[in-house]
């Protein structure tokens, strides 16, 4: 098992890994950092893996995102610096959410989901516009909906 490094965040929230891809300054700490406070409020688990680089690999047809040792249980926050916070070693990821900017994102695409091969696994891609973290969230709930119906919403 090998692992290749990517820059994004990976959380976990619920039962549900999320890994969130963008180029720096896209909001990736800031939406993350919303998703984990957003799934405490509702009484569920939200917490980081990584911030700005993970680990991804492929086992048993899962792909796994885990932090780089020297990040481990740190977040930057725009503005404060980098900060300690709660972590999970590691997570199966179940959606990759990829920031682009907002032009780039059509306004009723013929398939709400895309589909992306990592590390030979294929994942389920939600596509949110940059640094709109609430906007971020309503489509990712909505994705979460589509992929694990009857499943509570964590976020």
């Amino acid at each position: 098992m090998s692992a290749q490094t990517v820059h994004a965040n990976c959380l976990v929230v619920g039962t549900h890994g999320i890994l969130v891809r963008g180029r720096s300054g896209s909001g990736k700490s800031e939406l993350t950092d919303l998703l984990i406070e957003a799934a405490g409020v509702k009484g569920n688990l939200g917490v980081l893996v990584a911030d700005d680089r993970v680990y991804l690999s492929s086992l048993d047809g899962q792909l796994l995102a885990r932090a780089p040792e020297t990040i481990s249980g740190l977040m930057e926050v725009r503005g404060r610096g980098v900060v300690k916070t709660l972590s999970m070693a590691a997570a199966k990821i179940d959606l990759l959410v990829d920031l682009k900017p907002e032009s780039a994102i059509e306004r009723h695409p013929d398939s709400a989901l895309g589909c992306e091969k990592m590390d030979g696994v294929p994942v389920p891609v939600c596509t949110c516009p940059e640094n709109r973290p609430l906007e971020s969230m309503r489509l990712i709930r909505w994705s979460l909906r589509e992929l694990f119906p009857g499943v509570p919403d964590y976020i």
